[in-house]
């Protein structure tokens, strides 16, 4: 994200696709206090408390986007992350194998993978269970890779991904599951991407979808507008955002997350003390176990670097 000076702290934002400052029109007001910037709040699926920043829509090409942020060192925030999601791990695992199957369709899994902000490194996992030679993995949070398996963490790194941090020309699928939203950057992140890939390798991409029903329905009440969100993507920019950094044979669709009822229950939008007595009951052990696929507002989108 480029940055521009404004007063008080914040500092005005970008858009990531077609560059333009202010160019947009806002979608909802500032709703932040004095603690939504601690590394607790930039954490993998904490329990949604509707903090973000005014959120505005580009009138250029419609992406979302966070305008103006606070000025804080957002790499910082991520390296003292922590992770919460260890009892949804099977089903995320299943989750994003179907999507790398569907992108590599009608091919299997082969050669080196690159995760890219890849948590305990789960899906490196199921990544090799799924038949790829080797995997990788970059990962900003320490108390993440900390948290890999032994047999995992030997393959990942704590980093940022950048130009730095990977060879060029090195993997053959590069997966990015619910990461690009969260960046400053991130279609310089898809341009340095384009880079890594061998010639013809592919890049799997999962986000939230700005213009999803559940988020047209709930508005500023659906978890994804989050200060974590610099940038929400739609069918049309994520698209664009992938063209535009280089990639072809761009497909984008919704797809369905294998979720436990407890799960979903986290995301309702009802008062988080109700949330808290419901996931702290006996009851939550029943729902803990129930788990169904459903459409939750995501977007699947894959791209192929030229050969």
């Amino acid at each position: 994200m480029e940055l521009g000076a404004t007063d008080m702290g914040y500092v005005k934002t970008r858009c990531a696709i077609c560059g333009t400052f202010e160019n947009s029109i806002e979608i909802f007001s500032e709703n932040i206090d004095s603690s939504s910037t601690t590394p607790e709040v930039f954490s993998a699926r904490r329990l949604p408390d509707r903090r973000y920043y005014r959120w505005v829509r580009c009138r250029s090409c419609d992406l979302y986007r966070s305008d103006p942020v606070l000025d804080i060192d957002l790499d910082a925030l991520y390296m003292k992350s922590t992770l919460d999601y260890g009892s949804e791990i099977p089903g995320l695992k299943k989750t994003y194998g179907r999507l790398i199957q569907m992108a590599l369709k009608p091919n299997n899994p082969c050669g080196h993978i690159l995760e890219v902000g890849g948590g305990n490194g789960f899906f490196l996992e199921e990544a090799i269970r799924m038949g790829f030679d080797s995997v990788e993995g970059v990962e900003p949070s320490i108390a993440a890779v900390r948290m890999a398996s032994p047999e995992i963490r030997k393959y990942m790194r704590v980093s940022m991904f950048d130009h730095n941090s990977v060879a060029n020309n090195s993997a053959d699928v590069i997966a990015i599951f619910h990461t690009l939203d969260h960046l400053e950057q991130p279609s310089e992140l898809l341009k340095t991407a384009y880079q890594k890939l061998r010639s013809g390798g592919k890049i799997v991409i999962a986000v939230h979808n700005a213009t999803a029903m559940s988020a047209r329905v709930l508005k500023n009440r659906s978890p994804i507008f989050d200060i974590e969100h610099t940038y929400l993507f739609s069918p049309k920019t994520l698209r664009l955002a992938l063209e535009t950094a280089g990639f072809e044979n761009v497909v984008v669709r919704m797809y369905f997350n294998l979720y436990s009822l407890s799960y979903i229950t986290h995301l309702l939008p009802i008062p988080n003390y109700l949330k808290k007595k419901i996931l702290g009951s006996k009851f939550n052990n029943l729902l803990l176990k129930l788990k169904i696929w459903i459409p939750l507002g995501n977007l699947f989108a894959a791209g192929t670097k030229r050969c």
